[in-house]
């Protein structure tokens, strides 16, 4: 039987990466997990922080960084409904930190937005979705960006 206790859910906030959060959420929710959302900064901008979300504000970063209002609002939303979940603000190289949180933390399930591209403009920019997901010892579910979170768990 497979048991999902913590989801992580690496978020750079952008659209695709909002339907990922949703379906983080929604997972959550199903199956009484921890969710913890990841955002990772380039390295040499801020220091790295958990940002306590039980409290209404959360705390603020001192630049340019600081958690959307929009994110902001949809997680104190559940977390006043008594979705457990917290946010790290880590430095790094994303693929990298990803991997390394997911294992120290215990991760059971990696619930991430996937931009979809190919071609040139994949392999000049990358793919962090892509690389963790072929590295990755856990499963890992690629949210794409036009995707709607309807799931059902029995």
């Amino acid at each position: 039987m497979i048991h999902l206790s913590r989801i992580l859910c690496p978020t750079d906030y952008s659209a695709t990466s909002q339907n990922a959060v949703r379906y983080a959420v929604e997972f959550a929710w199903k199956v009484g997990a921890h969710v913890r959302f990841l955002h990772i900064l380039p390295s040499g901008t801020v220091p790295e922080k958990t940002v306590d979300t039980s409290g209404i504000p959360p705390v603020e970063q001192e630049d340019d960084d600081a958690l959307p209002e929009q994110f902001t609002h949809l997680l104190m939303a559940e977390k006043k409904k008594g979705l457990n979940a917290d946010i790290r603000i880590l430095k790094g190289e994303a693929p990298k930190v990803i991997a390394e949180q997911a294992s120290s933390w215990g991760a059971d399930l990696i619930i991430m937005g996937s931009h979809g591209r190919t071609g040139l403009q994949r392999i000049i920019m990358g793919s962090v979705a892509e690389e963790v997901f072929r590295s990755s010892d856990i499963p890992v579910l690629l949210v794409k960006e036009p995707a709607a979170a309807k799931i059902t768990i029995e």
